[in-house]
């Protein structure tokens, strides 16, 4: 799918100007919100206006302000339906998060949760606040939490997904075996976590 390309600051400027410019010939210029002039600057230029040694560079000034505050306006609901359409994409992708099926995590770079979704509740018997600051490496069994911790440092080297087998602490019940995987997030502060059952030990 390709993109249309990205207009440099002058040109946005430029066609922000024309939009103004075209909306006012038309008469269809959004009402004025954040950009409206002060009631005594329009009357201090009305009175410029009628007076023939001004009224030129008058009207031209006026002109300009108008456009200008018209500008502003475009600008103002730009704003609005970029910050609309955010809400609306942060509620989804948040919706789907805490909804997965697959138990998420995300960790700072010691390993403490920071969040978490309702899947990774059910998983760890705790909800989703209590998981907050508590260490991964504190729900599994002491091989598993040497596993994890080696996979945080081999984080620390490679931007690759790395992965570890590891098993729950009895104390959460019958033992399970989990395959986690993980990748450090944009800014390295950040590790993603995905929990999913391990497949059994073969027997020999």
């Amino acid at each position: 799918m390709s993109h249309p390309p990205r207009l440099s600051k002058a040109d946005l400027k430029d066609e922000l100007r024309l939009n103004a410019q075209t909306l006012l010939r038309n008469g269809s210029a959004p009402s004025p919100g954040l950009g409206s002039l002060g009631v005594e600057a329009l009357e201090l230029l009305y009175r410029r206006a009628s007076d023939p040694e001004f009224a030129a560079d008058a009207v031209k000034l006026l002109h300009e302000l108008q456009t200008h505050q018209v500008e502003l306006d475009l600008v103002y609901e730009q704003m609005q339906s970029t910050e609309n359409e955010l809400t609306e994409a942060l509620a989804h992708y948040t919706a789907l998060y805490d909804m997965a099926p697959t138990p998420y995590l995300i960790l700072d770079a010691d390993g403490l949760i920071v969040e978490s979704n309702q899947a990774a509740k059910d998983l760890l018997g705790l909800s989703v606040a209590s998981l907050t600051q508590q260490s991964l490496g504190g729900f599994l069994a002491a091989p598993g939490r040497a596993a994890v911790e080696t996979m945080f440092q081999d984080l620390q080297t490679s931007q690759s997904e790395q992965s570890c087998v590891a098993e729950l602490s009895r104390e959460l019940g019958e033992c399970r075996r989990l395959a986690i995987k993980a990748k450090a997030g944009a800014g390295g502060n950040r590790i993603l976590c995905v929990l999913s059952a391990a497949p059994p030990v073969a027997e020999p």
